[in-house]
């Protein structure tokens, strides 16, 4: 009988990822929740815990009480009201999250024990590296124009591979960001002590990334990783609201990074605000993944 233990479940260090990071690209996951790097960065907000259990991984979300789909092998109808059942008893919600659809498919009777709702604000936005290069199309015309306003104005900016030592310009230049989008009001406040653990173990998490400087001030800077064997996920972007076309310089200039290994970049999610959701359609995604919620049923 499948029995998952809370009491078992660990926070996730940088020593788990010998053990996490595997696991995950094996499965070639396309949602971003499912990248070690966001797992750790994330890991003290979220309070997230894990537990390799039954030849799957099992995450949990702490902070809005809910567990992800584990990974690995397949998870049958009556092993998901099981575990369910075993949160509720501990207290929890015994609600899933990034369900398939496939799962949803072919469980029909999943209705009898939960509501199914498509989470439409944590969907993830998928897009073609080389659509990013091109930026062909009518659609993507504006991108292009302010790419070239800013190259006229600019012409011998540098694009440099970003390194942790950069950290406070970093930090810098995102308040500056932070300050002009009411960060507040957006709910980003948050990403700065994500930003900071990203940077202060660059090199263990395996992330990349570049900044763009001219004369010396940063004006924009990218940080990334790999997502799965064709995919690469883009954590974090921050610009400087006041130079003109740097928004789409450093998409551009991240995109041509990351086409020759990747076929695809994951630019995560809109979280349901409408600004962001309206700048991530503005680049004509590929496709929006969507998973389903599942919340237990009284």
């Amino acid at each position: 009988m499948l029995k998952v233990n809370m009491e078992k479940f660990s926070p996730v260090t940088l020593a788990d990822k010998k053990i996490i990071r595997p696991l995950l690209l094996a499965n070639d996951v396309f949602f971003c929740d499912y990248n070690f790097a966001n797992l750790f960065m994330w890991g003290d907000i979220f309070k997230t815990r894990w537990l390799f259990h039954d030849e799957r991984l099992w995450i949990y979300n702490g902070f809005d009480d809910l567990m992800l789909m584990p990974l690995g092998k397949a998870l049958t109808l009556p092993e998901l009201v099981t575990v369910s059942d075993m949160l509720r008893r501990d207290g929890k919600s015994g609600n899933f999250v990034l369900v398939d659809q496939d799962f949803v498919k072919d469980n029909t009777d999943l209705a009898h024990y939960f509501e199914v709702e498509i989470d439409l604000d944590n969907g993830d936005y998928i897009y073609s590296s080389q659509k990013l290069v091109d930026l062909t199309g009518n659609k993507l015309h504006k991108k292009r124009n302010l790419i070239n306003q800013f190259l006229a104005l600019y012409p011998d900016y540098a694009c440099q591979p970003l390194k942790a030592c950069d950290l406070a310009a970093c930090l810098e230049l995102s308040e500056k960001w932070c300050r002009q989008r009411t960060c507040q009001e957006l709910e980003f406040s948050h990403e700065t002590s994500a930003l900071k653990r990203a940077l202060n173990n660059f090199s263990e998490l395996e992330l990349q990334g570049l900044k763009i400087s001219h004369g010396g001030a940063m004006f924009a800077f990218a940080v990334f990783s790999q997502l799965s064997s064709n995919m690469a996920d883009v954590h974090f972007e921050k610009f400087d609201p006041e130079i003109k076309g740097i928004s789409q310089v450093i998409n551009w200039e991240t995109a041509k990074s990351l086409s020759a290994k990747y076929k695809y970049i994951n630019r995560e999610q809109d979280l349901g605000i409408e600004g962001l959701r309206q700048a991530k359609k503005s680049y004509s995604p590929d496709y929006i993944v969507s998973a389903y919620f599942l919340k237990r049923k009284d």
